[in-house]
C-alpha cells in the first residue's frame, strides 16, 4: 500500500511538471532606429518562429506583442523597408519579457525607368512592397529601399505606358535595378465638327500622313490601334478648310474632338429689270458700299458659309427692294436683284402739263357752247294802201 501511495505521488508531480512547461506569457519585442536616437520604427514586420509562425507589424512606439509559452526558445526576425532586417534567438524562461532590436539603415537600391528605346520616363510613380516610393526624375531614377534577400515586389506605371509589376530578390550588393516600360496601345475616336458644331460626315482623317479612316454620317472615325504618343492629324472635307493639329495618343485621349472651318464661299449678286441685266449698280451690304455690277449686271465676292447679310441696291433711274441671305457652303448662292424702271420727272411734268391743256380746251369748248347767242327770226310785216307822196 505504502508503494502505491509513493508511485501516484510521484505521477502527481510529473503531472505538475508538465503543468508549469506549458505556462503562457506575453513576448514584447522593441523596434528602434540605430541611425535616429533609437526612435521607435512602426511598421515593422515581426515574425516569430512557430508552427505556423506569427507576423505582427509594430505600432507607433515600435512594439509588437506575442503570447508565447516559457520556457521556451523562439527565433524572432523584424523587417522593414529601408533596413537591414535582423533576426535574434530569445529564450523566454520568466514572465512578460522584453526583446530589443535596432535597425539600421541600409543603402538605397537606385531604380532607372526607361522605355523600350531606352529614353528615360520622367514621372514614372513607383511603389515597392504595395507602399508608394515616388517619382521618377527627369533622367527616370529614383532611389528606393528594398529588403535584401526576400521578395520585393516592384510595381511601377506611368500615362501612356504599360503598368509594370514583377517580384525580384535583392542580393545583398545589390545597389541598381532597370525597369523596361512598354508603350501601352490605344485606339482613339475622332469626332469632326463643323464650326455650327454639326456633324461632317465623309471627312477623310489622315495620321502622320497616312489615311487612317472616314468620319460616319455622325462624324466619327474610330482609328485602328496605335502604340502611345504624339501623332500628327489632319482632317480634309468637302466646302471646309483642311485642319492639322498634333495630338498626344493615350487612355487619358480616348476621344479627340476636331473642328473644320467653312471654307469661303462665292456669292454673286445680280441685277435684272424686265430680265434684262442692269450695268452700273451699285452693291450695298448690311448698308456697306461692296462694289459696282458689271455690264452683265454682276457683282462676284466671297464670304464665309453661315453669314447672313442684307443685300440691296441702287442705281440713278430704278428702285429695288433688298434681300436678306444667308451663304451656303457648296452652294452657288446667286441672289437676284429686281429693278424697277422709274419714270423721267421731266416726261411726268410735260405729261401732266399736256394732261392740263387738254382739260382747259375741254374747258373752253364747252363754255364757248354754253356762251353762243340765239339766231331771232326774220319780222314780216302786213300791206297797206297807203301810197307815198312826192
Amino acid at each position: 500500500m505504502k508503494r502505491v501511495f509513493i508511485i501516484l505521488l510521484a505521477s502527481l508531480l510529473i503531472l505538475c511538471g508538465v503543468g508549469a512547461a506549458a505556462s503562457v506569457t506575453t513576448l514584447s519585442v522593441v523596434v528602434s532606429d540605430s541611425s535616429d536616437g533609437n526612435n521607435p520604427v512602426s511598421e515593422a514586420s515581426v515574425v516569430l518562429s512557430g508552427s505556423p509562425p506569427s507576423t505582427y507589424f509594430t505600432t507607433s512606439s515600435g512594439t509588437a506583442e506575442f503570447t508565447v509559452e516559457y520556457p521556451k526558445t523562439y527565433t524572432v526576425t523584424v523587417a522593414k523597408n529601408g533596413y537591414l532586417s535582423e533576426t535574434k534567438t530569445v529564450e523566454i524562461d520568466e514572465a512578460n519579457p522584453t526583446v530589443s532590436f535596432y535597425l539600421s539603415p541600409e543603402p538605397p537600391i537606385l531604380i532607372t525607368i526607361t522605355d523600350s528605346k531606352g529614353s528615360p520616363v520622367y514621372g514614372a510613380d513607383v511603389s515597392i512592397n504595395g507602399k508608394y516610393a515616388g517619382k521618377s526624375d527627369d533622367n527616370g531614377r529614383i532611389h528606393v529601399s528594398m529588403i535584401r534577400g526576400v521578395k520585393n515586389t516592384i510595381s511601377v506605371s506611368a500615362p501612356s505606358y504599360v503598368p509594370y509589376n514583377e517580384q525580384i530578390i535583392v542580393d545583398a550588393d545589390k545597389t541598381a535595378y532597370s525597369v523596361v516600360l512598354e508603350l501601352s496601345k490605344v485606339s482613339p475616336l475622332i469626332l469632326v465638327y463643323s464650326e455650327g458644331k454639326d456633324p461632317v460626315a465623309g471627312a477623310s482623317v489622315y495620321v502622320n500622313g497616312n489615311l487612317a479612316a472616314y468620319t460616319d454620317a455622325y462624324g466619327k472615325a474610330q482609328l485602328s490601334s496605335y502604340t502611345s504618343g504624339k501623332y500628327t492629324i489632319k482632317v480634309e472635307a468637302e466646302n471646309f478648310v483642311t485642319e492639322t493639329i498634333s495630338e498626344n495618343f493615350s487612355e487619358d485621349s480616348s476621344t479627340i474632338i476636331v473642328d473644320l472651318k467653312y471654307a469661303s464661299a462665292t456669292l454673286t449678286v445680280k441685277t435684272l429689270s424686265n430680265n434684262k441685266p442692269v450695268a452700273d449698280t451699285v452693291i450695298y451690304f448690311d448698308g456697306d458700299i461692296r462694289g459696282i455690277t458689271d455690264a452683265n449686271g454682276i457683282y462676284t465676292t466671297s464670304s464665309a458659309p453661315g453669314t447672313k447679310v442684307h443685300i440691296s441696291a441702287s442705281h440713278e433711274g430704278y428702285s429695288a427692294n433688298g434681300v436678306t441671305y444667308t451663304v451656303v457652303p457648296g452652294d452657288d448662292n446667286l441672289v437676284i436683284i429686281s429693278m424697277e424702271q422709274n419714270v423721267p420727272v421731266v416726261l411726268i411734268g410735260v405729261g401732266i402739263f399736256a394732261v392740263l391743256i387738254v382739260l382747259l380746251i375741254i374747258v373752253l369748248v364747252i363754255s364757248g357752247r354754253r356762251r353762243k347767242p340765239v339766231k331771232s327770226p326774220p319780222r314780216s310785216y302786213a300791206p297797206t294802201n297807203k301810197r307815198d307822196s312826192f
